[in-house]
């Protein structure tokens, strides 16, 4: 229930982790790439996490908007993070899963929609669990929530660690998967403004309300451009399109 200005920077975090974990030990199964990934990505988060732990609301977001920053200077900083490439930016390698090259859009779709299922399984499992309720005890009133016995510090710094662990992951399959290039400036405050607008928009707390923020999100700008050009008959800036988008 806490808002966060610094999930782009768990996304960035997730993306060069699978990027180096996938050259550096060449014979790790995808599926562990992405895994392991996620995994030192909520190590990040508890690390981003410990400090904020005393803090919540406005000021949270202050402290996660540091770590957004932080992160892009980090990685656009040292090129180790990239094997030393001058550019910063590099191609994403190729993908086999279980002996199948995953190269075509339908074969990453249904990569990432398969990650999509057994996500979603798995956060509304963690939900109705005994930490899911814990969560919930803490974001309505974490000073009841202490006294019959939470603690607090475990429950807010496991909900960084499960939150940074799906980012770290989304921004693993959306550099494999989508733009097939590694670059800290594809996961930049715009992106983690995007993440939190659709947890607001859907509804915070609610999973289902994630999917329809994030489809709001990502529809809309293609209504927009429809609509634009039936009334405009076409001769509406492009610019002037991409700039009502993000507004």
């Amino acid at each position: 229930g806490q808002l966060s200005l610094g999930h782009g920077a768990f996304m960035a975090v997730g993306a060069y982790s699978a990027y180096n974990l996938s050259i550096r030990v060449p014979d790790l199964p995808l599926l562990g790439v992405f895994i392991i990934a996620g995994l030192i990505t909520a190590a990040f988060g508890v690390l981003v996490g410990s400090p904020s732990l005393r803090i919540k609301g406005f000021y949270l977001a202050v402290a996660t908007l540091a770590a957004q920053f932080f992160t892009e200077w980090v990685f656009a900083t040292f090129p180790w993070f990239v094997g030393g490439a001058m550019s910063m930016v590099i191609d994403t390698p190729a993908m086999t899963l279980f002996g199948y090259p995953i190269v075509s859009s339908l074969d990453n779709y249904f990569l990432v929609l398969g990650f999509l299922i057994v996500m979603t399984l798995l956060a509304k499992n963690l939900v109705r669990s005994e930490i899911g309720r814990a969560w919930m005890a803490i974001r309505d009133m974490d000073v009841a929530a202490e006294v019959i016995g939470i603690r607090p510090l475990y429950t807010k710094l496991s909900a960084f660690a499960v939150s940074s662990f799906f980012a770290g992951i989304a921004g693993a399959l959306y550099a494999f998967c989508y733009v097939k290039s590694v670059d800290f400036t594809a996961f930049d405050l715009f992106v983690s403004l995007k993440v939190l607008f659709m947890v607001i928009l859907g509804g915070m707390g609610s999973i289902l309300g994630s999917f329809l923020g994030a489809a709001f999100i990502v529809i809309l700008p293609i209504i927009l451009n429809v609509v634009a050009h039936e009334l405009t008959g076409g001769q509406v800036s492009a610019n002037l399109i991409t700039n009502i988008e993000h507004m």
